[in-house]
């Protein structure tokens, strides 16, 4: 993300989206994972592949929770997410916007 001239803010929120997401489907899928990062024009598209077809859950976390805030700051973090099933299992996709990107495809 710093090659491609990322802001700060925009790479913070990805390493978090993204450590979540990886947890998330290391805890609970217990499966291979893949993450694959795909610069598109103003945005940047991260995917976090697992072979579960556990459903992800949106949950409202209470404050003291240690669990469970994963899709919580997805929702929050990302203007866009989407989960696409794939043969066996599923992949949780989203974008962040960037300026760096403007004008790459």
């Amino acid at each position: 993300m710093a090659d491609w001239g990322v802001e700060a803010e925009v790479a913070d929120d990805a390493e978090l989206l993204v450590t979540e997401l990886v947890t998330n489907a290391v805890i609970h899928a217990r499966t291979a994972v893949t993450l694959d990062i795909t610069p598109q024009d103003g945005r940047i598209e991260f995917s976090v592949s697992d072979k579960s077809t556990r459903q992800v859950q949106l949950r409202l976390p209470t404050a003291d929770a240690v669990t469970g805030r994963g899709i919580f700051l997805l929702d929050q973090l990302a203007p866009e997410w989407d989960v696409l099933p794939i043969a066996g299992g599923k992949t949780v996709r989203f974008k962040l916007v960037t300026a760096a990107l403007s004008g790459v495809s």
